[in-house]
């Protein structure tokens, strides 16, 4: 059995090389939260300490928990619950949180992450070999603009490549002719909700080499969804709808889409993660513009055989400035190496949380 001995909370923002423009606004700092765990073996007497981190963004455009809420409820509702817990493994840890409260996915996904690399030192086990995945090394994609970065995406590599548009202004007879002149190379679109039923005929009319179309619709929608999976042939994920696994099973029940994007930060942990992989026939691991240490997690879960597509992972100095782990995660080929160190797999950089640090941090013992 475990028990966690002390929890600190401490906020960074790491800076971006550029601004990063997604369809919910352009990012200039990313904030994080940095969970660290103690966590004691009652058998053995044995601490470990784990690290994790709350994804969550700093306003309201992406969803209705940023960075304040949830670590207002990480102090006040969650913390106070879970200091003198007994658990025998993360999964029943897991189910312990979601008793607590069905919301504040990003709260607990950051918690429970510092409890599964926790109990992998514990345990002298990387994340990978905890949940069954298989492999040294894991696809990647890449999300991209149009044809400016696509050749440069393929001199890399990259397995998959994803291209952003906003179905209001892109002219689709330019972008079939782009699709076809890489007729090899996999593709997928990312709406970023801006499609309409109107869309169904250019939909349908898209070449083979793309892959799926990601969030057509809109963000918490799930019924024009699977009206609009049924009227087309190519595959539709679901991403912005996707906040928990009670909408995992109401996208399975309304037949909304035959794809999901698995963001463990977003779902409410790796647990959630696992079990919504189970539960869906074509799930991949999507990006959160996450830190070395989140993007660690993704990569292991991206190793798991029922994985249909390359994920949103690329190389962890793409995006900022400094990153909070010592290792470089790095693409070759279009491939990137799964860590092996016992837990999450990563070497924090305590340096780099202490430099990055924006505000005071937040500590509760037993």
């Amino acid at each position: 059995m475990y028990q966690i001995k002390k929890i600190t909370l401490i906020p960074i923002a790491l800076t971006m090389l550029q601004a990063f423009e997604t369809a919910h606004h352009t990012i200039s700092e990313r904030p994080l939260t940095i969970v660290t765990v103690e966590l004691l073996n009652e058998d053995s007497g044995e601490i470990a300490v784990g690290y994790g981190e709350v994804q969550s963004f700093a306003d309201f455009s992406y969803t209705l928990e940023n960075q304040s809420v949830s670590r207002e409820i990480l102090k006040t509702v969650l913390l106070p619950q879970i200091r003198r817990f007994s658990f025998s493994n993360p999964q029943s840890f897991s189910i312990r949180l979601n008793q607590l409260t069905p919301f504040a996915s990003f709260a607990k996904a950051g918690l429970e992450m510092a409890v599964w690399d926790a109990i992998g030192k514990l345990t002298h086990q990387s994340l990978q070999q905890m949940i069954h995945g298989q492999g040294g090394t894991v696809p990647v994609g890449i999300a991209v603009g149009m044809a400016d970065s696509i050749d440069e995406a393929l001199t890399q590599g990259y397995q998959r490549i994803k291209l952003k548009i906003d179905a209001h202004v892109v002219d689709f007879e330019n972008l079939n002719r782009l699709l076809k002149k890489y007729p090899e190379q996999q593709f997928s679109i990312d709406a970023n909700s801006s499609f309409t039923d109107k869309n169904i005929a250019q939909i349908n009319r898209l070449p083979e080499n793309v892959g799926f179309i990601e969030q057509p619709l809109g963000e918490n929608d799930f019924v024009q969804h699977a009206v609009l999976q049924a009227h087309t042939s190519k595959i539709i994920s679901l991403d912005e709808s996707i906040n928990n696994l009670n909408d995992v099973a109401t996208m399975l029940k309304c037949l909304s889409a035959k794809a999901l994007t698995i963001k463990q930060g977003k779902i409410g942990g790796i647990s959630n993660a696992l079990t919504a992989i189970q539960l869906v026939d074509k799930p991949w691991v999507g990006g959160m513009l996450t830190s070395g240490l989140g993007r660690s997690v993704d990569i292991a879960i991206s190793s798991l055989p029922k994985i249909a597509f390359p994920g949103d992972i690329s190389d962890s100095r793409r995006y900022f400035e400094r990153d909070i782990i010592e290792e470089r995660l790095r693409v070759n080929n279009g491939i990137i190496s799964v860590p092996k160190n016992y837990g999450i797999g990563v070497t924090v950089d305590l340096n780099a949380i202490s430099d990055l640090q924006t505000e005071q941090m937040f500590t509760i013992t037993d």
